[in-house]
């Protein structure tokens, strides 16, 4: 390796230094990846804002995206029947429509009524 001459002499590093440089950068560069995915919640299910009003925010929770502690939340399911409705989707796949849910077990037409407001079904994924 040629020495350099002038100021770029300051660019001449040993291999230790070399090395501590690379992982450095291989760090920072691991880090910001890391920290954007973070900030992205790009594994969140969607959501859908139905109403502004900061007194009245409601989301829409996508059948075919939430777990089964994100059903657990709307009114007449439980944690079975949310868990229910996972294992339907993974067994039969995913949901065409909303009335779709009555054929998982333990959920009726009137659950499916009042909870019609609140879910979609996002075919796109």
């Amino acid at each position: 390796m040629s020495e350099l001459q002038g100021p770029l002499k300051i660019f001449e590093f040993s291999r230790r230094e070399s090395f501590a440089a690379f992982f450095l950068i291989t760090a920072i560069l691991i880090g910001t990846g890391i920290k954007y995915s973070i900030d992205q919640h790009w594994w969140l299910p969607e959501t859908e804002v139905v109403d502004t009003d900061p007194e009245s925010i409601k989301l829409k929770i996508d059948l075919n995206r939430a777990e089964w502690y994100e059903l657990i939340i709307l009114p007449g399911i439980g944690e079975n029947k949310a868990r229910a409705i996972v294992e339907y989707r993974k067994e039969a796949g995913r949901f065409k429509t909303i009335e779709q849910l009555c054929e998982v077990s333990g959920i009726g037409a009137e659950t499916v009524k009042r909870i019609k407001d609140l879910v979609f079904v996002d075919e796109r994924n």
